[in-house]
């Protein structure tokens, strides 16, 4: 069930690496709240399928429950 993919681990570092990029140095109302949501999404996606073997899909869908509740949490907190 555990294991370590050197591929998606590499995925994962570059992918946060450009969220501190995106975090540090860009300011506006596109790029920053959009494109830095769906980065997360595949950088969250990348670290499960770094430590954890399960097929795709399954690691696919439960990203996507998992950021859905996130912005549903956040939509009815700054309502």
């Amino acid at each position: 069930m555990f294991i370590f993919n050197k591929r998606y681990f590499y995925l994962t570092l570059i992918l946060f690496l450009i969220e501190i990029c995106i975090a540090v140095f860009v300011n506006d109302s596109f790029i920053r709240p959009f494109i830095g949501d769906v980065l997360v999404v595949i950088l969250i996606y990348c670290f499960v399928k770094t430590f954890w073997n399960i097929h795709s899909s399954i690691a696919a869908l439960s990203v996507l429950a998992f950021s859905c509740a996130i912005e549903i949490l956040q939509y009815l907190i700054c309502k």
